[in-house]
């Protein structure tokens, strides 16, 4: 009986020796540095590029050879007179006859967002969480689906503090994340990881982007069933070097059954050397949702 004791003493030395260096060397490169990739879901999926099949080329003519736009005109939406939305109007997404406004009052000493709803001519206001910086709302079916930037840029205790609270709250780990509305409960509620969230026609599908907070030039492209909790990837790519925003464009057919990627990149694996042209290496893919194959539209001209 005592030698059992005595090995276990032992084990839990041990085991503490090791674990608590390992403990601290972590947390104190979160508190200085930030969190790199953990929590933000960036996976690195390397390509399997097809040649385009006869189903990828009925797509070619809709896409044609020109750069996707997928930004909405922000600002360019009216804003209803006496409507009451309070603050400077930045950003504006409407779908079947309802608007959303995000504005910035500035009227309080700390400037705040607010969210409005405008349809059949009423408006009323959606209340955000505290401390959420929202960006690019916009409507998935009867549900509105928000950014949230939480970025590293933090002081280190503040960063510390975060990183320690995120083991039991992972909604804290990634800079970027989802949130959708809930329409029964008033609340927002977490989905996952992600940013640039371009919907599809029919709202039954989304594509997102997934990066780290030190790796942000290196992106994993998904594409999300908008009733599943999570997006698998479809691909991942650096944008191209010397470029200050992405190079590259996420846009969907409009029968909502192929994703065109499109720009030029830097590359595909997160590790290979970074040499090469400046400007990066121009590419025009197609990711089917009906086979998940992404094939290559150069390959076919």
């Amino acid at each position: 009986m005592t030698g059992n004791r005595k090995d276990h003493k032992w084990l839990l030395a041990v085991g503490t020796a090791v674990t608590l260096p390992i403990l601290f060397l972590h947390s104190t490169c979160i508190a200085v540095m930030g969190p790199g990739t953990w929590g933000s879901g960036l996976v690195e999926m390397l390509p399997d590029l097809r040649a385009p099949t006869a189903a990828a080329e009925r797509y070619r003519a809709e896409f044609g050879a020109s750069r996707p736009e997928n930004e909405p005109p922000d600002g360019q939406v009216a804003v209803p007179p006496g409507s009451g939305i309070a603050g400077r109007v930045i950003w504006t997404r409407e779908s079947s006859g309802r608007t959303l406004y995000l504005a910035e009052d500035e009227r309080e000493r700390l400037p705040r967002q607010r969210l409005y709803l405008a349809e059949a001519g009423m408006v009323r206001e959606s209340r955000l969480p505290d401390g959420h910086v929202v960006v690019r709302p916009q409507w998935i079916g009867d549900q509105i689906v928000y950014e949230r930037w939480n970025p590293w840029a933090i002081a280190p205790s503040a960063k510390l503090r975060r990183y320690l609270a995120s083991w039991l709250d992972p909604s804290l780990r990634p800079e970027a994340s989802l949130y959708r509305s809930d329409q029964g409960t008033a609340e927002w509620l977490y989905l996952f990881p992600g940013h640039s969230l371009t919907v599809a026609p029919d709202g039954r599908r989304a594509a997102l982007l997934r990066s780290g907070a030190l790796l942000a030039g290196y992106y994993s492209v998904h594409v999300w069933r908008t009733d599943a909790s999570d997006a698998p990837a479809v691909i991942s790519l650096r944008e191209s070097a010397g470029q200050a925003t992405r190079s590259f464009s996420l846009s969907w057919s409009r029968d909502s059954s192929a994703l065109r990627i499109f720009g030029r990149t830097g590359g595909f694996d997160r590790r290979a050397s970074r040499q090469g042209s400046p400007e990066g290496a121009a590419f025009d893919l197609l990711y089917l949702v009906s086979d998940r194959t992404v094939y290559d539209l150069n390959r076919g001209i």
